[in-house]
């Protein structure tokens, strides 16, 4: 759902009377979905649902009581608070009601989504905590950091935020809005296995693609929940992209980018054989998509560079440092930004980090 600048102005008016009645006004928040939602006075512990994890994870990463399952490599680059002592889902990424429950959230956070609010209310009712909606389009982060920011007590590291993105994603929206649709370049995103799936235009998976000014080739239609669609060799030589973007969840065997880049019958795509197949960096979490979540801020970045360098004024090495200390509350070494960056050229990749 989008954000409305009448929500806004209702957290604004909630705040004025909190300050002035704070017994009777102090439980009261306005998520992004507007709905008004019943807290605790303090928040000590936050299930994050799927796709939330990212952005709960770089607000309060104390508070969070879960985390994705990661893989080894991942880990030097999350402070260790983002997973020591977090609950991980036996296999994906939900949990059931009871394995909610036994957490103990005083909060739990989910993706406003169309139908989103009545799960939440439902899912209130079965675990006996509150449910906040939180809007994940691109276009609405700063307004997302500022809610998420009041209601866990975080406002100056939703300031950071931010600024990050005012900063680095803004000027991004502003230049591609002015690329002619004839000038964009043609991206095909490649993902399961054999990258014979795909999301359209218009997916929040693919959402990214549409900001920073490139035109998404994959004319599919968008599945309910918006599930990947399954398409042929024959439509992609149809289509025929000027560049693959490839995810896998089996990044670090490179099991999607081999099975492209050393089937034959994928040489008959320009792309494939330019070399244009690129591997998204998936490292601590995907660059791209898979979850789309704030993860995809640094995506952005790092894409309008690759698709776009003489129109963009990337640093993108010192900027993915930043990110990294600000999202994932870790500093990390000039030598790993240029490993994982290497990660998406792996017939050129050194040593894994």
């Amino acid at each position: 759902m989008k954000m409305r600048s009448p929500i806004l102005k209702s957290l604004i008016l909630i705040g004025a009377w909190l300050v002035a009645n704070p017994v009777l006004a102090e439980r009261q928040i306005v998520d992004m979905a507007g709905r008004m939602v019943a807290l605790p006075d303090r928040i000590h512990k936050v299930y994050a649902v799927g796709h939330c994890i990212p952005i709960v994870g770089a607000m309060a990463p104390d508070l969070l009581a879960n985390s994705y399952r990661l893989p080894e490599a991942a880990r030097p680059l999350l402070a260790p608070v983002f997973f020591e002592g977090k609950t991980t889902p036996n296999s994906g990424i939900r949990f059931s009601d009871e394995e909610v429950i036994r957490m103990a959230p005083d909060l739990v956070v989910m993706e406003a989504i169309p139908g989103a609010a009545e799960r939440a209310e439902r899912m209130q009712k079965r675990i006996g905590a509150p449910v906040v909606l939180v809007d994940q389009d691109m276009l609405h982060y700063k307004e997302a950091f500022a809610v998420l920011g009041e209601i866990l007590d975080r406002r100056e590291q939703a300031r950071a935020m931010t600024d990050f993105v005012v900063r680095h994603l803004d000027p991004i929206r502003e230049v591609a809005q002015t690329i002619p649709e004839d000038q964009r370049v043609r991206v095909y995103y490649a993902e399961g296995p054999d990258g014979l799936s795909t999301n359209p235009a218009g997916s929040s998976h693919t959402q990214v693609l549409d900001f920073v000014g490139a035109a998404n080739v994959a004319q599919v239609k968008n599945l309910p929940d918006e599930g990947l669609s399954a398409v042929s060799l024959e439509q992609i030589y149809l289509w025929q992209p000027e560049l693959i973007l490839v995810w896998t969840p089996a990044a670090d065997r490179l099991t999607t980018w081999r099975a492209i880049v050393e089937d034959p019958l994928w040489q008959k795509i320009a792309a494939v054989r330019n070399g244009q197949v690129v591997q998204i960096p998936w490292l601590p979490f995907s660059w791209l998509d898979r979850p789309p979540g704030t993860n995809r801020i640094l995506g952005a970045l790092w894409l309008a560079e690759l698709f776009y360098p003489d129109r963009y004024d990337i640093d993108l090495a010192a900027a993915t440092k930043e990110y990294f200390a600000i999202f994932y509350h870790r500093e990390i070494a000039d030598e790993n930004v240029r490993k994982l960056l290497r990660l998406t050229r792996p017939d050129e990749a050194a040593s894994t980090l």
